[in-house]
């Protein structure tokens, strides 16, 4: 069958799954009617794509996530009348209607800024665990909470899943390397990534504020749509911060009670289908509130790079990226105490910039020439030495300090 007749294919298969999901939903039978709107909704979501025009388009989007919430609202009724609460009034099921009039034109255009900004936040990850110089016992312990998340458990047995880490530490160390590689570890089946939602918490509360609570619904959204997939949400902090019930607005408050619902897993309830792992990264866990804190079953200390760690992460900017080094690494060791990953990147850097712009001073003037003269210029580089280490790092001071890495290992004691 063609793509052009795929559209009414779908639309009629659509419309079989809401009666089906209605009839359950009429005769009581919660289980089965969501597992027919979870279907209809991803009818609709695949409906989508043959739609005449964009605000056509985000309508039935809108449609498939109606489906998709009344679905989990079913589960949540089943599960708690299930567990002996009061049975509750059945909500009115979404209709099928998925028409545009001029006020759903207007709400698509607001969804259409909305996903913009979501798929703004979206890539696959290439980094591996090989990227990360060091931190071996800290990388163990993140695949061992993955692959206990992940794996089987034996038959009548139920282990607690961890869907929320949170990694903590001092800037620089590797954050955000940490949850990108994890992210390039959930392959299905070895073939493809799952999504990785990087996420600057702050950027999104600054440019998107009064939007920033159906952001945060939309990337989740999709990341569900997309299982397995990660949610990183770096600065942490800047989002749930400890504050005074009158300094919140009623805005922050909307955010902060969106991002619980989503750490909650309340959509994925009953869902063994679903995968989404959320990772957050603070440089100030202490500023977190303990009820925000609590929900996150794994908290991962990302220390300071030790002796080893700084020589694994030397041998990745430096040796492995071809340069030699004429002189022993131990001695760069020594000179990057207390530097972070990044600080040790940008020691090798400038290391390596000023050594090829000394033998290549005359480079400027070949662009003069023209380029090919440019690009038949070959290079030149040179062994570098301890030296050059020493004075690149006149101009680096670490940014964390002896005590201030102390306050994170007296914060993970005490939690």
């Amino acid at each position: 069958m063609s793509a052009f007749d795929l559209g009414p294919k779908l639309k009629r298969s659509c419309e079989d799954a809401l009666h089906k999901a209605k009839m359950a939903w009429k005769g009581g039978d919660h289980v089965a009617a969501a597992g027919h709107f979870d279907a209809a909704s991803k009818i609709m979501f695949k409906y989508a794509e043959y739609a005449g025009s964009r605000a056509q388009e985000y309508a039935r989007k809108k449609k498939a996530i109606e489906y998709r919430d009344f679905a989990r609202r079913l589960r949540e009724i089943h599960d708690e009348e299930s567990a002996g609460a009061k049975a509750h009034k059945l909500p009115a099921p979404p209709s099928a209607d998925e028409d545009v009039d001029t006020r759903q034109t207007e709400e698509a255009g607001k969804d259409a800024e909305i996903s913009s900004a979501v798929s703004s936040l979206v890539t696959t990850s290439p980094v591996t665990w090989d990227d990360i110089g060091g931190l071996v016992e800290t990388k163990r312990d993140i695949k061992y909470t993955l692959g206990l998340s992940l794996a089987t458990p034996p038959k009548g047995v139920k282990i607690a899943a961890f869907r929320n880490i949170m990694f903590f530490g001092p800037p620089g160390t590797g954050k955000t390397l940490m949850a990108a590689a994890t992210s390039n570890s959930l392959k299905a089946g070895g073939e493809g990534n799952a999504l990785f939602f990087n996420v600057k918490v702050s950027g999104v509360m600054s440019k998107y504020f009064g939007e920033s609570s159906k952001i945060i619904s939309e990337i989740y959204g999709t990341a569900r749509d997309n299982s397995p997939s990660v949610v990183f949400l770096d600065e942490f902090e800047s989002l749930t911060a400890t504050r005074g019930a009158d300094e919140q607005t009623g805005a922050e408050r909307r955010i902060l009670s969106t991002i619980l619902s989503e750490l909650d897993g309340l959509s994925e309830k009953g869902r063994g289908d679903i995968f989404v792992l959320t990772i957050a990264a603070t440089n100030r866990p202490w500023e977190i509130d303990s009820a925000v804190l609590s929900r996150f079953e794994k908290q991962i200390l990302i220390p300071l790079p030790d002796p080893v760690t700084r020589e694994a992460i030397l041998n990745i900017h430096l040796l492995k990226k071809g340069f030699e080094l004429a002189g022993e690494i131990a001695d760069l060791v020594e000179i990057t105490d207390g530097f972070s990953g990044r600080e040790i990147e940008r020691l090798v850097k400038q290391a390596t910039t000023t050594m090829i712009a000394e033998l290549n001073d005359d480079l400027p003037d070949l662009v003069d020439k023209g380029l090919k003269e440019a690009k038949g210029y070959q290079v030149k580089i040179r062994a570098l030495s301890v030296d050059d280490f020493r004075k690149a790092a006149t101009g680096i001071a670490p940014v964390t300090s002896a005590e201030e890495m102390k306050r994170y290992l007296d914060w993970r004691q005490d939690e």
